[in-house]
């Protein structure tokens, strides 16, 4: 092969080369920057998550902790009532109107979900109802249920005291729900104590019995 030949060659050979490489680098430096967009554009679709969820933390758990508290505060008054088996017109009163803050609060917690959180104050709701329901009837008010007119004392209270175990299980079963939700979202308390506390002081107190004046 002619010298000269061989030299063009060589240099073809080597511009197709260099072309080459620079093809590869270039295309390997395009992957790179993609990656890294898709990689920076994840990291604020993830902090974004991070900050809404956060958002929405601290409103749902006072929704929940006042829930919980609320709960509390009417099983207390209704077990105070039946550890004495008297049911005066003012307490029994100050029960309807705890159970229509009740409804207030249930609401909240409707309005911050999540909807299985939701759902699971219907337990509790009904639970106090049904305590209201016989109080009321207990204490001759108007507007008690006709259904529970007939009833006689003792089943009343009888059913004022199952009322008041059926309202500490179901709010044993939104506290886990709630906590589960905000474990979710990265949360463990409330600002008002970790809801499993709150349940185990009332549910201590539910389970003794307690005479009128609320001592032991």
């Amino acid at each position: 092969m002619d010298a000269g030949i061989a030299a063009l060659l060589g240099a073809a050979v080597g511009a197709v080369g260099t072309g080459a490489a620079a093809v590869t680098s270039g295309w390997l430096g395009a992957r790179t920057a993609q990656q890294q967009i898709i990689a920076q554009h994840n990291q604020a679709d993830r902090q974004r998550r991070f900050e809404h969820a956060r958002d929405r933390r601290e409103p749902r758990s006072q929704a929940y902790a006042d829930l919980i508290a609320q709960t509390q505060k009417l099983g207390t008054l209704v077990n105070v009532m039946n550890g004495a088996e008297t049911y005066p017109t003012d307490d029994v009163h100050k029960v309807m109107e705890e159970t229509t803050k009740l409804l207030r609060f249930r609401a909240r917690v409707a309005v911050e979900g999540p909807v299985n959180v939701a759902d699971r104050t219907e337990g509790v709701i009904e639970a106090a109802t049904d305590c209201r329901d016989a109080l009321m009837t207990l204490g001759s008010l108007p507007g008690a249920p006709p259904e529970l007119q007939a009833t006689s004392r003792t089943e009343l209270i009888e059913l004022c005291r199952e009322g008041v175990e059926s309202l500490a299980e179901s709010l044993t079963v939104f506290v886990d729900e709630a906590r589960e939700a905000l474990d979710d979202n990265g949360g463990t308390s409330t600002r008002s104590g970790r809801p499993e506390d709150l349940l185990y002081t009332w549910r201590h107190e539910v389970e003794r019995p307690q005479s009128v004046d609320g001592s032991p």
